[in-house]
């Protein structure tokens, strides 16, 4: 396989955090997520897989958080927050333009990255379909973005992401962090999907 180019049967896009909750007051995010609809299209009709992953806790999962898990605990003892990152809740769910359709791949996670400790085994999912090459979009660069990419390189997929299909609060961290990226795949625009794929 060329490392270079994409075979559309071994490939998923993979939407990270795609999530109402991840809109509200982040300009940048709804954005990113509006424009993902276009790249979701064009991944479609090259016979790419289409996989997202929100992140959403039941309540015993929610219970659970311990305080050595910062980012979660945080949420787990807000009052105010900690409703929105529960399963059933509308915050939690899919951004309106990028909800999932049928045939897609629908995973949930319930910490920042998606393969570890999570409610379904995500890499088993993948490779029971022959997926071995991800594209990745995703809010927040900084955490579910980043954090995919590590796990994902460790578990030897091919790495592609997707520079204009991911964000952060922090442009200067969503910039370093493409640039790092770098190292364990590479990075792309939307516009090079079509010119990569076999």
């Amino acid at each position: 396989m060329s490392a270079s180019k994409i075979i559309p049967s071994r490939t998923a896009l993979f939407l990270l955090d795609y999530q109402v909750i991840n809109a509200h007051g982040k300009s940048s995010c709804a954005a990113v997520m509006s424009h993902a609809a276009s790249i979701i299209k064009t991944a479609r009709s090259k016979g790419i897989t289409i996989a997202h992953c929100r992140v959403a806790f039941t309540e015993s999962e929610m219970n659970a958080i311990p305080e050595t898990n910062p980012t979660f605990y945080k949420a787990k003892t807000n009052p105010e927050a900690a409703p929105h990152f529960l399963v059933n809740s509308p915050s939690s769910a899919f951004y309106p333009d990028v909800v999932p359709q049928e045939g897609d791949i629908v995973v949930r996670k319930n910490r920042v990255g998606p393969f570890l400790n999570a409610p379904q085994d995500v890499n088993e999912i993948f490779r029971s379909r022959g997926i071995d090459t991800l594209i990745l979009g995703g809010v927040s660069t900084g955490g579910a973005v980043a954090a995919t990419v590590v796990q994902a390189s460790d578990l030897d997929y091919k790495l592609f992401v997707l520079e204009d299909a991911c964000a952060d609060a922090d442009i200067e961290t969503h910039e370093f962090l493409m640039k790092n990226f770098a190292k364990r795949g590479r990075v792309i625009r939307s516009e090079d999907l079509e010119g990569l794929v076999e």
